[in-house]
């Protein structure tokens, strides 16, 4: 019986592995492309008021399962990554995030 459950817990958590790198490497892909992902567990919207950038300068982020994807629009320049979500990207630096 235990020989069973443990298969059972194993086989549950690399389908759990498979799946998420599924999900990482469409987004990835979809990024590559400045599409948005396919999931998204938070949305943030900023549009800077010109306390430290520029009046105007919008920023876009979706984050996922441990990655994020984001648009920094800055003087008609627009930038584009994809990385984890643990860590601050450029764009939030700039803007105090």
């Amino acid at each position: 019986m235990k020989k069973i459950i443990g298969t059972i817990i194993k086989v549950t958590i690399l389908l759990v592995i498979v799946v998420w790198m599924a999900i990482f490497i469409t987004d990835y892909f979809r990024a590559q492309n400045g599409e948005k992902p396919l999931v998204c567990l938070s949305e943030q919207n900023v549009v800077s008021d010109g306390t430290n950038v520029e009046a105007g300068a919008t920023y876009y982020s979706c984050t996922s399962f441990g990655y994020k994807y984001y648009t920094y629009t800055k003087s008609g320049e627009s930038k584009t990554g994809f990385g984890p979500a643990f860590i601050k990207n450029e764009a939030e630096k700039e803007l105090g995030l």
